[in-house]
């Protein structure tokens, strides 16, 4: 029997947490995960922060994660947005 669950390494600030996801669920949904595992979700200035391949290449919250590129086991980073940031 096979698991369907699927995780991620997330980084951030220098802490790494192991995040399940759906690969068929929008990024958006990954980064929800992403930002409880870090205690985040009510933080200020939440809504700025974004996902990133190890490249830097910022994920597509509208796209699913396997659309995205995501693959099981990969390392993301959880940062501020340059686009949702804003001036």
């Amino acid at each position: 029997m096979t698991s369907s669950r699927d995780t991620v390494t997330v980084t951030f600030n220098g802490a790494d947490r192991e995040v399940d996801y759906q690969p068929h669920a929008a990024v958006q949904a990954l980064l929800a995960h992403a930002k409880q595992a870090f205690g985040m979700q009510e933080a200020p200035n939440n809504h700025l922060l974004s996902l990133f391949t190890e490249g830097g290449v910022e994920l597509n919250d509208n796209l699913s994660a396997k659309d995205a590129g995501v693959t099981p086991g990969m390392l993301l980073v959880l940062r501020q947005s340059t686009v949702k940031g804003g001036a």
